[in-house]
């Protein structure tokens, strides 16, 4: 009879450990497959360029000022260099953080709901595109969801290794991105009211938040510099010479956020964060699911099951969008969806608890989100994978090479300070002079820009950008343009093959 028991018992263990184990295995298998597919089929672009050329610096730079994803994109370095393996490290991050996402549902709601919320960030188009770039989005999240797994054990219960490891995934989180600094906001609140009554264990977090600010506090300065450069003021008195270009802080200041954009950005983080839609049904189709994925993040608060625990998640949610609600209303919008991405897991997870409560009580309706869920993640999947939004600076590069002659000289006046496409993709050995700034829109100066260019006998391979239509009639009046090859994504950058009309001793 014993052995019957134990038999019976043995076997249901091995059930439950199937049941723990398959369900995530298979979504972090959809995940890798959507991750690596497409991986390198675009070039690196703008942001990327620079963030593998800020990961060239030297060791002891990146780690006194620079961010942890540089320091992990230099040690990726060593073993390859093609834009796929460069990519590569946020795609290990992001599948580490589909992972902590279903460890934190289990601990915070139930399995389903870990399940449920890990699926979610596999298939967000969002989260797949971030997952794709050589950028800072993907390891931030994954430090963020590591330190709020310590702070939910910490708060079941308190001891200094959870705290401890809080406090360096926190900083590590913050060393990614700064606006993961927001996310101390709900675990000082969170800590602090649930511990109010025991010094002891307040004292070993307060122990924690030192150990934060002391870790960062050589950034403090260069932080406090560069945010006020990057706020650039109040409206209206943005400086345009922020890494980002003058076309996306134009933008940033037109997309001031407003009540309605809090209730459809969890639309945004799982299926639609692509542009506009292209038709006037497409439109009000992911409107209406931006609705119901609200509504369902609403109806998570009518689940009585671990109610005060999808409070916690409703706080890592909600308040960092706060300061980054109220900022935007009165300086730079920093409203911008890949800035709040580490804020979406805790969203993700709330939305899959809302979700459980509808499948428990209808299951027709149901089966109706999923349904619509479905539909409306495919449709950004299909967007994303479909349409190209990076630069094509690979592209360009390549044209160059396989145009290239002896004696060619490349000026390269695009928007870039540094030319950083030619150093990550060009392996030529044409001359290149970089050109900073380009002529003013007005005759006399684009004259004398073009008198300025090496004299040669051979060509002249100009790389532009946003090229003014005085700039093009001069470099018409003055060389023969052989071939012209335009890339458009944030902005217009244009090659012109130039041969001069006269060769005469190398003189135009």
């Amino acid at each position: 009879m014993k052995e019957k028991i134990w038999d019976l018992t043995k076997n249901k263990s091995k059930s439950d450990l199937l049941w723990q184990i398959i369900p995530i295995t298979l979504i972090l298998l959809l995940a890798t497959g959507l991750y690596l597919h497409q991986l390198g089929a675009e070039s690196l672009w703008k942001d990327e360029l620079l963030s593998v050329d800020r990961a060239k610096k030297d060791i002891f730079d990146i780690l006194w000022g620079g961010r942890t994803h540089q320091l992990l994109v230099k040690g990726w370095m060593v073993f390859g260099y093609s834009d796929s393996w460069l990519r590569g490290v946020c795609v290990v991050f992001t599948l580490g953080s589909v992972f902590l996402i279903y460890r934190l549902g289990c601990r915070l709601a139930s399995q389903p709901v870990g399940l449920i919320s890990a699926l979610f960030v596999a298939i967000s188009p969002l989260f797949i595109n971030h997952a794709q770039e050589v950028r800072m989005y993907g390891v931030s999240t994954f430090f963020g969801l590591l330190g709020t797994l310590a702070l939910t054990s910490a708060l079941e219960s308190p001891n200094k290794f959870s705290i401890g490891f809080w406090a360096i995934a926190r900083y590590l989180a913050i060393r990614s991105t700064r606006l993961n600094l927001l996310l101390l906001l709900p675990d000082i609140v969170l800590f602090g009211w649930k511990f109010r009554k025991q010094k002891r264990v307040l004292l070993s977090f307060a122990a924690g938040l030192i150990v934060i600010i002391l870790l960062w506090s050589p950034l403090l300065i260069n932080v406090a510099i560069s945010s006020a450069d990057f706020m650039g003021g109040f409206r209206g008195t943005v400086d345009p010479g922020i890494e980002t270009g003058v076309e996306n802080v134009q933008a940033n200041l037109k997309s001031v956020p407003t009540i309605i954009s809090v209730l459809l950005q969890p639309g945004r983080f799982t299926a639609w964060p692509f542009g506009r839609a292209n038709s006037a049904a497409i439109f009000w189709f992911y409107n209406l699911y931006s609705i119901i994925v609200a509504s369902l993040i609403g109806l998570a608060f009518f689940e009585k099951r671990n109610l005060h625990k999808l409070g916690w998640a409703a706080a890592w949610g909600f308040l960092p969008l706060v300061p980054i609600f109220l900022v935007s209303q009165i300086s730079r919008s920093i409203w911008v969806d890949r800035y709040l991405l580490f804020t979406a897991p805790y969203i993700f997870i709330l939305l899959a608890a809302g979700f459980m409560m509808v499948w428990r009580r209808w299951r027709i309706p149901a089966v109706a989100i999923a349904v619509i869920y479905f539909v409306a993640v495919a449709g950004g999947l299909k967007r994303y994978y479909a349409v190209n939004d990076r630069e094509d600076w690979r592209g360009l590069v390549q044209l160059i090479q396989t145009n290239e002659q002896s004696g060619d000289i490349i000026i390269w006046s695009a928007s870039e300070l540094i030319p950083r496409a030619l150093n990550h993709y060009y392996r030529g050995s044409a001359t290149i002079e970089v050109r900073q700034e380009q002529p003013e829109d007005d005759p006399q100066a684009v004259e004398s820009w073009l008198q300025s260019l090496p004299k040669t006998q051979s060509r002249i391979l100009l790389v532009s950008a946003n090229p003014s239509v005085t700039l093009l009639s001069g470099i018409e009046k003055e060389f023969k343009v052989e071939q012209l090859y335009e890339i458009s994504a944030r902005g217009t950058v244009e090659l012109f093959l130039l041969t001069p009309l006269v060769q005469n001793g190398g003189n135009n």
